[in-house]
């Protein structure tokens, strides 16, 4: 029995996986047709994406944008978890339910709704409004992470530093933090990637000039499919991968007492 549910798991993960792996292959192709195992392996469809320069506008701007929501909610997200430990259980539930709303409501309706708002604040189609709406979905992200290292936390070392005299925020700094370091950078780099890879609300709200990779990868599907889209997929699936490799060196940097 546990050698079938073994063998349906790892069926299940190849059919995830498979479709999506294959780009890389075919990131690799000299052609102009799409091969999955190309006929003349070359860096060619790289070179195009980094010497074209509506691409690599669009790269930078994703940059751009995840380094801003990877920041703003990593701050907004630690604080309002550390407002919800505290809360009674009722309350909290509640707060929990608010933050986490965002991924309840369908992203497209989220979309809609704030491009109506925006338009009348003269904001789509800047970087600013297109990294408050990622932040707002990529808050829930950073509040459960931070939430569950928070409620881990013993409550006696925090008040043993209050009884010793410590401010508030030399207790954060010396007891807190270093305790929820791990998570405060698993969150970070989640929130970037959410960020990095949201495609919905960025077509609503990028415009016609400020487009970011998802979403000229998305208008490259739709109106122009040339073997370099193989090639930016690659990028947008290497630019996660790169955060777990971060996030992975971190704990192993903290494992060493580092």
């Amino acid at each position: 029995m546990r050698i079938l549910l073994a063998l349906v798991g790892i069926g299940t993960i190849l059919f995830l996986l498979l479709p999506v792996l294959a780009v890389i292959p075919m990131s690799f192709n000299d052609s102009t047709r799409f091969e999955i195992i190309p006929s003349n392996p070359s860096l060619r469809q790289y070179r195009e994406f980094v010497s074209d320069q509506r691409w690599m506008e669009s790269f930078w701007l994703s940059v751009k944008v995840a380094s801003i929501v990877m920041l703003s909610a990593t701050v907004l997200g630690t604080l309002a978890a550390m407002g919800i430990t505290r809360l009674p259980a009722r309350l909290r539930g509640i707060t929990e339910a608010v933050f986490m709303s965002p991924q309840i409501v369908p992203s497209v309706v989220i979309a809609a709704s704030a491009y109506f708002i925006f338009v009348e604040l003269r904001m789509v189609g800047t970087v600013a409004g297109i990294a408050v709406m990622h932040t707002v979905v990529a808050l829930p992200f950073v509040v459960v992470m931070m939430g569950s290292r928070l409620q881990s936390l013993s409550p006696d070392l925090a008040q043993a530093s209050a009884n010793l005299g410590a401010q508030p925020w030399q207790t954060f700094w010396r007891v807190t933090l270093p305790q929820i370091s791990t998570a405060l950078v698993g969150g970070a780099l989640l929130a970037f990637h959410v960020s990095f890879d949201e495609v919905i609300l960025a077509l609503f709200l990028s415009g016609a000039r400020n487009k970011t990779l998802p979403v000229r990868l998305w208008d490259g599907i739709l109106f122009e499919v040339t073997p370099i889209l193989p090639a930016i997929s690659t990028v947008v699936m290497i630019v996660p991968v790169m955060g777990l490799v971060v996030l992975f060196m971190f704990q192993r940097w903290r494992a060493t007492g580092g």
